[in-house]
């Protein structure tokens, strides 16, 4: 009986262990949240150390494990977030805020016919991600780029809200053909640069050259963008990747409950630099009295007899012509047309999804005041993105962009209404503004003009109108072979009007009566695109990437633009009330464009990589036999790093890779119909309709090539520094070009192929960790670029070009090369201005001896436009609730040509009646002094014919780009108010700026000359996001 009460005992015993066991076990839940966004990490691994046991988050990033009572220390785990160990703690919650593993994450490289991990690309490309992107005020995304990655300058021709910019991605590779990238949005190639409703004097006169398409796009829907700068992805895109390819992937949905954000800001502008100071109404009157003396002296020292008055004199009796005093007093000018401008921007935006369909949708307006009173941009915007997934081998998706931009431009040619010309040049501080009884003064003497009230009654103004929309449908017909389609259609209406005031002093338009113009632009690129791709692995170490695609593209274009005159009242605007139809000229034109392309990936145990693409584009804007055009590329990657032998440094050299790529690309003529022969109808002959030919036919027209190379070098050490090195030949050969050939032939050029230009340069991008735990992480991106341009061949046997007053083209020279006579600076014992003759002897020698006398001086290249180094520093810090991200441009060894200064800085030849720069108070006035401003001498008839050096001036400069300071709520609070995040922040943008040269802003148009362009804005923005 006692054996089976003992056994009883031990039975119960054994049934009750378990049961111990299991209460013995504790319950630990909580959330995981990403440390950068505060955003729940959706999927995340926690996992308890030394066990199997474990659990994944869920759709708001929350977790529930049980855990053993001696169980220490919980591991937590995500994609792209560095690994976090947390102790348990007693009290069972525990959330666990992961750090992004900033400078190891293995960035997607989007090239629109695939996507590779950064690890696995064999070309050069640049990924910006939305962390680096975000808050920063600009109304266009061009400008996020600037300073941010290498081997990308960017410039504008126009600071005004909304202007075009010009872009080039390791220098310029044409004559005649575009420079500028090719922007691909979502896998789609888009339309960019400017929408002109003129051409030639018209779009000038329309003023819409500036207007750029890409401000339709919210910058706030970019989710990253990534710059391909040589052929190894390029090429795929052929004809139009001549010049790199800027890749937009915009935000989409993501799985998990719906999520709503709200993003509010507001602040003002000014200008970012001190726009050409000039000499107020005292400095200015005390300087014409002194050059009208010196003109007195010069006169009587060459024949005594001619003067009856002494200088003084002299100058006392003729000061009043030039600068009078106005009753009301001296005009500052600056303070008068220019302002401090406001702007605004809202957006909202939506996101969500299941395991099978995410949906992101946004709206967004935005309002940005130019620095004038005559120049905004208002743009509203919206977007809708859904990705289905349709069984287990389906998906389809759709993407929608609407935006309306409405734009007011400010003049900006040599025109008494333009503004900032007005400023530097053409209305000094004694002409007045207003009357003594308040009404508008007519400013310049003997005309009805005053640049105030013409300002504000004449109008350039803008509408566009854009809809872009894609749709995508892919099917996994075997495993790994998928059959995908896209359809997309890009459609812009640009609508301009103008009116000039029957006042207006508005250059080669104006007239004694008003002035009215209207036109439109239509643009529709419609893309159809079909792929088959194979991926594959096999034995887990052959990884295979097959595609093969046939692409088709068609563009048209229609545009009509007209001007009348003699308008019966100031108050009727419409070119229809006018009597007079002064101009109206229309055109439609379209193209097409056909590609077969394929390309391969190979590599074996991400080790080796091998890489080709080959595509063959037809356009129908050359002739038929010379209509195709083939592409190409190969590329290989050694990922040094993974090999065996590599492990014994691996704690200090954690990563090598070696890259190697060479390629085709191509570019078209931007002539539409550049082959054919083309006739003008609608002019008179003998007073009668008829026509002419206006366009010579070239029927041997063919594609302009890029040879590209690229070298790469990429390095990680201890797991925190990375730095990439790259090296890159660039040579276009049948270079576009407007051959000059004789007048006697009816014209002055054809369109036709001839020479050779060369760009090669290095570039370095330095990466750093720099500290990184649960408070504090710093992060810094260096980079640094330098290209050198050159031309290698021109047409047969010509050696040079001379291109307007100041430009050279010639063999072995840059392209945007200087050629001006050499100024040698002041004589200090009589003040005026030296140079070098610069004659050429017959062995090719120069004479370096001096001259006063400006025309015995030889004009000479000199100096080029693109600097010999640029580049960026970003610093990306967080400290706990506070984070702060900055960005420096730099620029070194370029130079600018000051078109404006042979307008006032003429020793007085010409500036009468015109500002005078402030530089103009260290000019020379007594034997001894050193100074580079020559002496002053008002009248005086030696003036610079054609361009001196003089007006060359180093674009030199260090500029705090972009700089944004932000404030997190804590968690504790927001979630008393059911919100999960609330962050305030201040964002700015050219903040502040170092140049060599202060009379304008260094960061100069593409084309190196600078006019009385409105300069860029310094802006300062204040915000508040919310999510929920």
């Amino acid at each position: 009986m006692r054996n089976v009460k003992t056994w009883g005992i031990l039975f119960l015993c054994l049934l009750l262990l378990p049961g111990v066991a299991y209460a013995q076990k504790r319950q630990i839940e909580g959330t995981v949240i990403s440390q950068e966004d505060k955003e729940p990490l959706i999927g995340a691994t926690v996992i308890v150390k030394g066990s199997l046991s474990g659990a994944e988050t869920d759709l708001d990033g929350h977790f529930t494990l049980e855990v053993d009572p001696d169980a220490k220390f919980i591991i937590v785990d995500y994609i792209g977030m560095k690994q976090a160990q947390v102790p348990i703690p007693k009290s069972g919650i525990l959330n666990v805020a992961l750090q992004p593993e900033a400078m190891n994450l293995d960035e997607v490289v989007v090239t629109g016919y695939g996507n590779f991990s950064r690890s696995s690309f064999t070309g050069s490309a640049n990924t910006l991600r939305a962390d680096l992107l975000k808050e920063m005020p600009v109304v266009s995304i061009e400008q996020k780029l600037q300073g941010m990655t290498s081997g990308v300058n960017i410039t504008g021709s126009s600071g005004q809200p909304g202007a075009n910019a010009s872009i080039r991605i390791r220098g310029m590779g044409s004559f005649n053909a575009s420079n500028e990238p090719l922007f691909v949005i979502d896998g789609v190639p888009v339309t960019s640069g400017n929408l002109s409703t003129g051409s030639g004097s018209e779009a000038s006169y329309m003023n819409n050259a500036k207007t750029n398409i890409m401000s339709t796009i919210n910058p706030s829907d970019i989710e990253n963008i990534t710059v391909i700068k040589d052929a190894a992805a390029a090429s795929l895109y052929g004809s139009r990747a001549a010049n790199g390819v800027i890749l937009i992937t915009t935000k989409q949905g993501s799985k998990g409950r719906t999520r709503v954000t709200l993003n509010a800001s507001a602040g003002f502008s000014d200008a970012a630099v001190d726009f050409r100071p000039t000499l107020n109404g005292e400095q200015r009157r005390e300087l014409l009295y002194e050059g009208l003396v010196n003109y007195a002296q010069d006169q009587i020292a060459k024949d005594p007899a001619s003067f009856t008055q002494t200088p003084e004199e002299y100058a006392n009796a003729n000061i009043g012509a030039y600068t009078s005093v106005p009753a009301l007093g001296y005009t500052d000018w600056k303070d008068v047309l220019m302002r401090r401008a406001v702007h605004q921007n809202y957006e909202a935006s939506i996101s969500g999804g299941s395991e099978n369909t995410t949906v992101y949708s946004s709206l967004g307006y935005q309002k940005q005041e130019g620095l004038v009173e005559n120049s905004s941009m208002e743009r509203y915007s919206g977007r809708f993105n859904v990705q289905q997934k349709i069984g287990k081998r389906g998906e389809a998706g759709a993407n929608l962009m609407f935006s309306q931009v409405n734009q007011e431009m400010n003049e900006e040619r040599t025109s008494s209404i333009n503004p900032f010309y007005c400023m530097a040049v053409a209305t000094p501080p004694s002409y007045p503004v207003f009357n003594e009884d308040g009404s508008y003064a007519n400013t310049y003497p003997g005309t009805n003009v005053n640049p105030l009230r013409d300002m504000r009654t004449d109008y350039n103004r803008v509408r566009m109108t854009r809809i872009f929309g894609t749709a995508h449908g892919a099917i996994e017909i075997i495993k790994g072979l998928k059959l995908k389609e896209v359809l997309s259609y890009d459609y812009s209406i640009q609508k301009d009007a103008r009116y000039f005031n029957a006042l207006s002093g508005a250059g080669p338009k104006s007239g004694s009566d008003a002035q009215s113009s209207k036109g439109f632009i239509e643009y529709g690129k419609l893309i159809s695109s079909t792929s088959l791709n194979y991926v594959r692995t096999f034995a887990n170490k052959h990884h295979l990437d097959v595609l093969a695609a046939y692409e088709a593209e068609s563009f048209q274009t229609d545009k009509a633009a007209g001007e009348k005159s003699k308008m019966p009242s100031d108050q009727l605007f419409e070119p229809d009330n006018a009597a007079v139809i002064n101009s109206f000229v229309s055109s439609t034109q379209d193209y097409r464009l056909l590609s077969y392309l394929t390309r391969l990936n190979y590599d074996y145990d991400n080790r080796y990589y091998i890489a080709g693409s080959f595509r063959r584009d037809g356009s129908s804007r050359l002739a038929p036999e010379h209509r195709w055009g083939n592409f190409w590329s190969v590329s290989g990657m050694w990922h040094l790093g993974a090999e065996d032998f590599m492990k014994a440094v691996k704690p200090v050299l954690s990563d090598v890779k070696i890259r190697a790529s060479y390629g085709v690309n191509g570019n078209q003529p931007g002539s539409y119909y550049g082959y054919m022969g083309l006739y003008s109808y609608g002019k008179n002959y003998m007073d009668n309709p008829g026509s002419y030919e206006s366009t010579q036919a070239n029927p041997n027209l063919k594609w302009e090539k890029n040879y590209n190379m690229n070298l790469g070098l990429d390095l990680a050490f201890i797991d925190r520094i990375f730095v990439t090195l790259e090296y890159y030949n660039r040579d276009t050969k049948d270079l576009l070009y407007n051959r000059p050939i004789s007048a006697t032939t009816g014209f002055l050029n054809y369109l036709g192929n001839l020479g050779q230009l060369n760009n090669k340069g290095v570039e370095l991008e330095v990466r750093s960790l720099n500290i990184s735990n649960a408070d504090f992480n710093w992060t810094t991106v260096l980079n640094l670029t330098h290209n050198k341009n050159k031309i290698v061949a021109l047409d047969g046997n010509l050696d040079q070009v001379v291109e307007s007053s100041w430009f050279i083209r010639k063999i072995g020279l840059p392209f945007n090369t200087f050629y001006v006579k050499e100024f040698a600076g002041v004589d200090p014992s009589s003040g005026n201005a030296l140079y070098y003759k610069n004659t050429e002897d017959e062995n090719g020698n120069l004479d370096r001896t001096l001259t006063q006398d400006v025309n015995e001086a030889q004009a000479v290249p000199y100096k080029q436009v693109d600097p010999k180094i640029s580049g960026g520093l970003t610093n990306i810090l967080s400290y706990k609730w506070f984070d702060l991200a900055f960005t420096l441009s730099y620029s070194l060894g370029g130079y600018s040509f000051d078109k404006t200064g042979t307008y006032i800085e003429t020793d007085g030849a010409s500036e009468g009646n015109r500002n005078l720069p402030i530089y103009e108070l260290d000019r020379w006035q007594k034997p001894g002094d050193i100074t580079d401003i020559p002496r002053f001498v008002l009248g005086r008839s030696d003036k610079v014919s054609g361009g001196s050096s003089r007006f060359v001036h180093s674009t030199d400069h260090l500029r705090l780009k972009n700089l944004t300071f932000g404030f997190t709520l804590p968690h504790n609070w927001t979630d008393k108010v059911l919100l999960d995040k609330v962050r305030v922040y201040f964002s700015g943008s050219n903040l502040l700026t170092w140049a060599k040269w202060k009379q304008y802003d260094p960061e100069v148009p593409v084309s190196g000359e600078v006019f009385c362009e409105t300069p860029p804005m310094r802006t300062f923005s204040f915000g508040v996001e919310v999510n929920f």
